[in-house]
């Protein structure tokens, strides 16, 4: 059974900031490819929620990059998996406080 998947609030702006960002210094087609992937990956997580590698924090998950240097952090909850925050890799991991609700 497929969980539902549920982007935090911080999530949904990293979203938006990794476009806004794309669209200025790369164009909107390099923009919509990215947008597709990350899609592509987060909506893989409702039938494979344990595909991502366990994070120094035990409830939290990371999905590693694989075509685009994006690493997506979620934890899963009962009947949903939650994307909690979208970053970078030439990013430093972020901190707890980051990743909580």
């Amino acid at each position: 059974m497929a969980l539902k998947v549920r982007l935090h609030a911080r999530a949904r702006a990293d979203l938006r900031a990794i476009r806004d960002y794309l669209l200025e210094n790369a164009g909107p087609g390099p923009a919509e490819r990215v947008r597709l992937h990350l899609k592509e990956k987060i909506a893989r997580l409702s039938e494979s929620p344990n595909i991502g590698t366990r994070s120094s924090m035990p409830q939290i998950r990371v999905l590693p990059p694989t075509r685009y240097p994006y690493r997506i952090y979620y934890t899963t909850v009962a009947d949903a998996v939650i994307i909690l925050h979208i970053r970078h890799t030439a990013r430093q991991t972020p901190e707890r406080g980051e990743l909580e609700d």
